[in-house]
């Protein structure tokens, strides 16, 4: 073999292996994207222990094999859109959660679990059954394996699109919860939701749907009279625990009720509250 033949031979055999780095790369960075999806596409806790649940989950993805984590992207991420999601039990405590899914036909999840399928047969190919096709004096042999390479990469890089959208999806979602969190408008509906599930609130809510007029009304008075006696602390301590000085004021403010002044013949009024009516 003279020296052109030889340094032939030599250029396409550092192909060969150049190539074959840049699948395993390919493969390693599918890999890191679906640790990161499941380490982060859903998350849960109180104040206290969120990111401590955090670590643990991330920590026991980082542990598993591929074949897991295709596994578990196909059924924790993907959803038919088909198939009704159900809310788990609330808490007793305050709890905070967030899951970001990738929901599809049936076809589409289906197309897509193939695929995933598909790129890991193909990992698990090139890592342990590639050696046979590595015959580095045959200039032939090795031309077929660099096809065989090239024809590799083209099967994978679409599952490798999929799951850099996908992570660009849900990092996009993520920052949108964030900034809602960060906002004004969040602090008035996480208070507005405390307040309408406050005792005094719900008890409130209570003795109107039983005690009313026949047109459906509920003497204020009357609501306070029962509140005091089974909530006095909270009567007795409205401003500080609810930030309002009367009972009025709070119903307002709690968005649940219609509250009306009654006037009377005497040139005064009565108020008058009833849950309010959804069209």
């Amino acid at each position: 073999m003279d020296d052109q033949t030889r340094s032939h031979l030599e250029s396409i055999k550092a192909e060969v292996l150049r190539r074959v780095g840049r699948n395993l790369l390919l493969f390693q960075q599918i890999e890191g994207l679906l640790k990161f999806l499941l380490a982060n596409h859903t998350g849960d806790g109180t104040v206290e222990n969120y990111q401590t649940r955090h670590n643990k989950r991330a920590e026991s993805v980082n542990k598993q094999m591929l074949g897991n984590l295709v596994d578990k992207y196909g059924s924790d991420v993907l959803q038919d859109a088909g198939v009704e999601t159900l809310d788990e039990e609330n808490p007793a405590v305050p709890w905070m959660s967030f899951t970001f899914r990738v929901s599809g036909s049936a076809e589409f999840v289906e197309t897509v679990r193939s695929d995933l399928k598909l790129m890991t047969e193909e990992r698990n190919e090139l890592v342990h059954h590639f050696l046979p096709r590595w015959q580095p004096e045959s200039p032939e042999k090795l031309g077929e394996a660099l096809l065989y390479l090239d024809a590799q990469r083209e099967k994978v890089l679409p599952m490798h699109k999929h799951l850099r959208n996908t992570v660009d999806g849900m990092q996009a979602a993520r920052k949108l919860l964030h900034d809602f969190i960060s906002s004004e408008e969040y602090q008035r509906q996480d208070e507005l939701m405390w307040l309408q599930a406050s005792p005094l609130v719900e008890l409130l809510r209570e003795v109107t749907s039983q005690i009313h007029r026949t047109d459906g009304w509920t003497y204020l008075a009357h609501a306070g009279k029962l509140a005091n006696k089974n909530l006095p602390d909270d009567i007795r301590n409205l401003k500080e625990r609810y930030g309002f000085n009367t009972l009025k004021k709070l119903l307002i403010a709690c968005e649940t009720f219609d509250v009306y002044d009654e006037p009377l013949a005497n040139g005064t009024f009565r108020t008058l509250y009833r849950i309010r009516r959804v069209d």
